[in-house]
């Protein structure tokens, strides 16, 4: 059963939040990832080619039309190899900011209606995954609930997939900790993390924030969180917890914003 376009709404206003300031349709950020350039609700980027084969299909009639002084060069590193994408849009940066006239011209490509469709299409698909993987999580094929799908949404497009877990490893979990204990040693791994890690004063947050306040639902997606975020990156664990930990919660603190979700997960 597909997604609702209210479901995705919802699961792309809280995912784009956390990825974007203002519209995030039209958002463009610079090389502050190593991915070249990022574009979109999802940041589409160079680095990983998720952005050039939507340049591609939208044509270069398109993007020549909305990026007049840099729309050949742009054409040129979406069919180029990544190595040789990555350095021209890098040539258009001061440092890993984006300067005015190229910014200016991505947003005005991201904004034609040709774009819009690719990228929605996009959403699309990650969407009808997302609803997928909530409804097995939920036990409800065709109605899993607002919460589970914005979490599994942004686990889809942030890191792929659970890569093997499932209930029985959270079950394992909360058995080991105990039911009133498993909230407080993923609040105490948060609370630990070293002060030159980034994100450790959203962690501290976080461990304050979320210590005893779990029920049945938001300690099963918190641990799931908690795990998930174990197999990322060592040094993006932290970051992933948050994210998760916050849409599972339904508050937190991510990328130094406090957010309170509640309201925004469809019904």
């Amino acid at each position: 059963m597909p997604a609702s376009d209210a479901w995705i709404e919802a699961a792309l206003a809280i995912t784009g939040d956390f990825e974007t300031m203002g519209d995030p349709w039209t958002a463009v950020s610079g090389d502050f990832d190593g991915e070249g350039i990022s574009c979109g609700p999802l940041q589409w980027n160079i680095g990983q080619n998720s952005l050039q084969p939507m340049v591609r299909a939208v044509g270069r009639a398109v993007v020549g039309k909305a990026m007049r002084l840099h729309g050949a060069d742009f054409w040129a590193a979406c069919n180029a190899p990544i190595s040789a994408g990555l350095a021209l849009v890098r040539s258009w940066q001061d440092g890993t900011r984006l300067r005015p006239q190229p910014k200016a011209e991505l947003e005005a490509l991201l904004a034609t209606p040709e774009m819009r469709r690719e990228m929605l299409n996009k959403v699309r698909k990650i969407a009808d995954d997302a609803f997928a993987q909530a409804g097995r999580w939920d036990g409800k094929p065709d109605a899993p609930t607002g919460r589970s799908f914005c979490w599994f949404f942004d686990l889809v497009t942030q890191n792929g997939g659970l890569k093997g877990l499932d209930r029985d490893d959270v079950a394992a979990f909360i058995a080991g900790h105990g039911t009133d204990r498993a909230d407080d040693a993923i609040c105490a791994w948060l609370a630990n993390r070293p002060t030159s890690s980034g994100h450790d004063r959203d962690c501290r947050r976080n461990a304050e924030a979320w210590r005893d306040k779990t029920g049945k639902a938001t300690l099963d997606l918190l641990v799931m969180s908690f795990l998930r975020a174990q197999l990322a990156k060592e040094q993006w664990r932290h970051v992933v917890l948050n994210r998760k930990g916050t849409i599972a919660m339904g508050f937190g603190w991510v990328n130094g914003e406090q957010y309170a979700l509640e309201a925004k997960f469809p019904k």
